[in-house]
């Protein structure tokens, strides 16, 4: 079945920020692969139209038949008086991807919406308008503990009425049932990886084809430059360590890692990714919260170890690997982490080896496709 699949997301790759929302252009990559027709909607806000024009990356082809960006302002998440500014930001993002909508050479066969006060919301209000079937991605890092009383209410009021849910982690479908969603329309589909594309490389070649020195212990932290993801945390430790160790950081923010312990400091194209992992030590993300990580399942495929959060998500992802466990908030565990693997710097091939094997043993079919399957057989 050739479906007509319409993507509603918030977060979705640019020509010129090619890692923003990557993980939802592969639902994307791979759909197309298996015959459906896929057009995205991805809302674009004022600020980042601005970004655009000052990012100098190279710009790249994007994945979907029709890429649509309608334009949309945001203005603030707080409340000032009578005014709720975070009420105003997701009513304008909903109407922008209406517009969106509107633009597609013609109508989907079904809405599907990454995250849910995003684009979960504006996919279940094109359900209502154009009378097709909508389904929810949840990844979210935090669900319930980060809605207010408004957007609980707005979320008991919408998730019974999705068609699907598919959740990422088991917390979410706990909490997408708490919600009001049927239990027999909420399945678990973790994030999964290519191990094709992600797979153990020669560490010396792909040094060499980075430019990154042979003889350091490098640290390596995918993620954005933010507060919840961690890399300034990572740089204290690496730089508690007297040089020691270096640091690789990809990704984009405000918290920018800095340093003559910082070897780089930049997002790559994901193509790029499993380069810069090969060319690694160990694997670093000390994250304060997660749905279920796939930069972590990439660095395992890679056979990195792990040294990550001792939170509830990531402790059940990690299970079972090379990994050590850590408070993502005090510096001094990451650093003594990833002195544990220093240590074991001859023994890190076979460690790491554990690590792609355990990928491999877990997902015999990728997540798109299994959340396709179920769609065409249920559509």
């Amino acid at each position: 079945m050739n479906n007509k699949i319409c993507v509603i997301s918030s977060n979705y790759p640019h020509s010129k920020f090619p890692e923003y929302g990557a993980f939802v252009e592969k639902h994307v990559r791979e759909w197309e692969k298996m015959g459906s027709h896929v057009d995205i909607v991805a809302p674009i806000s004022v600020p980042t139209i601005f970004r655009t024009f000052l990012n100098e990356n190279e710009p790249v082809k994007i994945a979907g038949r029709q890429v649509e960006r309608p334009i949309y302002l945001t203005v603030s998440n707080k409340t000032i008086g009578p005014l709720q500014l975070h009420k105003m930001s997701r009513f304008l993002f909903v109407q922008a991807a209406i517009r969106g909508v509107k633009r597609l050479n013609e109508v989907p066969d079904l809405f599907f919406g990454k995250f849910l006060l995003t684009g979960g919301i504006a996919a279940y209000e094109l359900g209502r308008k154009y009378n097709r079937p909508v389904y929810l991605d949840l990844g979210e890092s935090r669900l319930i503990e980060r809605m207010n009383r408004e957007e609980l209410e707005i979320a008991r009021e919408v998730i019974p009425h999705f068609d699907k849910i598919f959740c990422v982690s088991q917390r979410l479908v706990d909490e997408a049932i708490e919600l009001g969603a049927n239990p027999v329309n909420v399945v678990l589909a973790l994030n999964t990886v290519n191990t094709e594309k992600f797979r153990p490389l020669n560490k010396d070649e792909c040094r060499d084809k980075l430019g990154l020195p042979k003889d350091e212990f490098i640290v390596i932290f995918v993620g954005h430059f933010i507060e919840r993801k961690g890399p300034l945390r990572v740089l204290n430790a690496i730089n508690s360590l007297n040089g020691n160790v270096k640091g690789v950081f990809l990704g984009k923010g405000k918290q920018n890692p800095v340093g003559e312990n910082v070897l780089f400091a930049n997002s790559v194209p994901n193509d790029e990714l499993p380069i810069w992992l090969n060319a690694a030590d160990v694997f670093v993300l000390p994250t304060l919260a997660e749905g279920y990580c796939n930069a972590i399942n990439e660095a395992m495929a890679c056979g990195l170890p792990i040294v990550t959060s001792d939170i509830e998500d990531v402790k059940n992802q990690v299970e079972n690997t090379e990994s050590i466990l850590v408070n993502p908030e005090k510096p001094d565990e990451i650093a003594e982490a990833i002195l544990s693997f220093h240590k074991k710097r001859e023994q890190l091939k076979k460690l790491g080896q554990q690590n792609h094997i355990e990928i491999q043993s877990r997902y015999k079919k990728e997540r798109p496709t299994l959340i396709l399957e179920w769609i065409e057989n249920k559509t």
